[in-house]
C-alpha cells in the first residue's frame, strides 16, 4: 500500500461530525503511517492548496457537475493510486466510485447515517444512489445500526459492507473562555449541553421539556447548534423557563471544547424522524463528551446505543420517553457517587473503541484484503 486517495466536498472550515472526519481520517492515517503517501482532494467553493504537516491537500472549486467529473476523472486516471476513497457520498462518491472501477482501482466509500439509507428522493436520486453502492468496492459504514440498514434497504450482501467506529481525538482550542461567565452561569448551577443542528429529531425539544419538568431554578441546558429555533424559543417565553434556557447558537469547532468544560453531562435525545426519513448514524459528539469526562445520556434510536456504554458512561432511554429523560437528569444531579463513577467510565470507554490508532488498522486490514 503505497499512495491512497481521498474525496470529500465536506471539509473544514465547515462545521459537522462529516467534515471532522472527512480531514481526521487522512491525517491520523499520515501520521501513523509516514511511509503512505496520502493526497486529498476537496471540492469546495474556493479553490486553495493547502498541506497541513505532512499531509497533502488540494482544494479545487465546487462549480457544475460537469466539472466536478472531469478533474475527478484526470485526477484516478493520472493519479498512480492503489486506493481511492469517498468520504462523501453524492455527487463526489458517484464520480469516484465509477472512475475507479473504469480503471480498475479499489474505490471505498464511508456512510454516516441518513444519506444512505433513506428511500426518498426522484428516481434518478435512487437510480445514482443504487448504481454508486453497486460501482463502489466497499462500504465502511459508521455503526452496525447503518449496516444493518442499508442491507435492508438496498439489498446488499453482508461482505459488502464493513463496520468502521469512527476515532475520537482530543479537541483543541483556539480562543479559550469561561462559558459559565459568559452566560452568567453561577458555580453551584448544574448544566445539561446538547450539540446539534436544531431540527426535529435532534430532539432538543424534549430535554427542554424535560428540564422544565424537574422544576430545578439550579438546572441550566445550553443549546449548541445552528438552525431553526424560533419554534425552541417561543416554548422557552411561554412556560417562563428563560432563565434555564442558553440558546449559544453555532459555535466554531476550535471552540466547543469551552462548551464540553462547562457542562456536567450531554445529552441529545435524537430520535428516527420517519417522515423525513432521517435517522442518527452514531453521534459523533457523544464521544467527544464523553472523552471529556461528561456521562451522556442518548436514546436507543440509530446507531446511538453504540456510541454509549449503557450504565456505565450514561444512560439510554426510549425516544420521546421525556420522563425517563427527566429521571437520568435527576439521578445524575443528585447522586454524587453515580456521576463520579460514570465519568471516570467515560474516557476509557472511547479510548477502548473509538481510537485513531483501531480505526486506522481497520482501514488498512481492508484496502490490503484482495477478496
Amino acid at each position: 500500500m503505497k499512495r491512497i486517495a481521498y474525496f470529500t466536498d465536506n471539509f473544514p472550515p465547515r462545521i459537522g461530525g462529516v467534515a471532522t472526519y472527512s480531514f481526521e481520517l487522512p491525517y491520523f492515517l499520515k501520521k501513523i503511517h509516514p511511509e503512505i503517501e496520502v493526497e486529498v482532494f476537496v471540492f469546495a467553493l474556493d479553490a486553495k492548496k493547502e498541506n497541513i504537516g505532512d499531509l497533502k491537500i488540494k482544494t479545487l472549486k465546487k462549480k457544475s457537475l460537469i466539472y466536478l467529473a472531469i478533474n475527478i476523472f484526470k485526477i484516478i486516471k493520472n493519479g498512480n493510486f492503489d486506493v481511492v476513497h469517498t468520504t462523501t457520498f453524492f455527487p463526489v462518491g458517484f464520480f469516484v466510485a465509477l472512475f475507479s472501477k473504469m480503471f480498475s482501482i479499489k474505490s471505498y466509500l464511508t456512510v454516516y447515517g441518513t444519506e444512505v439509507v433513506t428511500t426518498s428522493g426522484s428516481l434518478i436520486t435512487k437510480v445514482v444512489q443504487s448504481l454508486t453502492l453497486k460501482l463502489v468496492y466497499k462500504i465502511l459504514a459508521f455503526s452496525q445500526s447503518t449496516k444493518k440498514l442499508m442491507i435492508q434497504r438496498h439489498k446488499l450482501s453482508d461482505s459488502k459492507v464493513e463496520v468502521i467506529y469512527p476515532g475520537i481525538s482530543s479537541l483543541e482550542l483556539s480562543e479559550s473562555y469561561n462559558v459559565r461567565e459568559k452566560f452568567k452561569i453561577q458555580p453551584d448551577d448544574f448544566v445539561i449541553l446538547f450539540v446539534g443542528r436544531l431540527v426535529e429529531r435532534k430532539g432538543a425539544l424534549d430535554l427542554i421539556k424535560a428540564v422544565e419538568q424537574l422544576k430545578d431554578d439550579k438546572l441550566k441546558l445550553i443549546l449548541v447548534g445552528g438552525g431553526d429555533k424560533q419554534e425552541l424559543e417561543s416554548y422557552v417565553k411561554k412556560n417562563n423557563i428563560s432563565h434555564q434556557i442558553i440558546f449559544a447558537g453555532a459555535v466554531k469547532r476550535e471552540e466547543i471544547l469551552n462548551y464540553y468544560r462547562s457542562a456536567q453531562v450531554f445529552s441529545m435525545p435524537s430520535f428516527f424522524d420517519v417522515s423525513k426519513d432521517d435517522v442518527e448514524g452514531l453521534g459523533i459528539v457523544y464521544l467527544e463528551a464523553q472523552i471529556n469526562g461528561l456521562p451522556v445520556i442518548g436514546t436507543n434510536s440509530g446507531g446511538i446505543p453504540e456510541a454509549i456504554s449503557d450504565n456505565k458512561s450514561g444512560f439510554i432511554v426510549e425516544p420521546r420517553n421525556i420522563s425517563d429523560l427527566s429521571t437520568k437528569i435527576k439521578l445524575l444531579k443528585n447522586d454524587h457517587d453515580l456521576y463520579k463513577k460514570m465519568s471516570q467510565k467515560t474516557v476509557d470507554f472511547v479510548k477502548d473503541n473509538f481510537s485513531w490508532q483501531k480505526n486506522i488498522n481497520q482501514h488498512l486490514v481492508i484496502y490490503k484484503n484482495k477478496k
